[in-house]
């Protein structure tokens, strides 16, 4: 013989229980609100730069070239830019790498000073060459190199 048991409510919600089943639903109309809303609207890329992912990257092309110099003077150029807004630095190995190729950007067959530092020694920093894909590490004092700066909103 089989016997079935059923497990009822009795019904006697308690206040709490009932508040939080009324905010679920507003909860789940803001989420879905945010999810369907468009994307903030993209600032338009200041003068002598071009607009990659997220990042505005200077193009070094006429009358905007990038400027040849060791490594500190090209962080601290790029963080002092005042341009569109934005907060300026040099790019990533991982970006410049991202961005051989790029049609709009000029003047890409010469190294360039990343702001990553090589993890075996933090005294080195990475070089790269997006021409020609070649890149090492050097003192942050060896020599001037290409800086080439990237800014983002914010």
């Amino acid at each position: 013989m089989l016997a079935l048991v059923l497990a009822c409510d009795s019904g006697g919600e308690s206040a709490k229980d009932a508040k939080a089943e009324d905010a679920a639903p507003a909860a789940k109309a803001e989420a879905e609100a945010k999810a369907v809303a468009p994307p903030a609207a993209r600032p338009p890329a200041p003068e002598g730069t071009v607009a990659l992912g997220k990042l505005y990257v200077r193009t070094c092309a006429d009358p905007h070239p990038c400027p040849s110099m060791k490594h500190a003077e090209g962080k601290a150029y790029c963080e002092g830019l005042n341009t569109g807004g934005l907060t300026w630095r040099l790019p990533s190995l991982a970006e410049l790498e991202s961005w051989r190729g790029e049609a709009s950007l000029t003047g890409y067959d010469v190294m360039h000073w990343t702001g990553t530092a090589w993890e075996e020694d933090a005294g080195q920093v990475w070089i790269y060459d997006p021409g020609s894909g070649a890149k090492t590490t050097a003192p942050p004092d060896r020599k001037a190199f290409t800086i080439r700066c990237v800014g983002s909103p914010g």
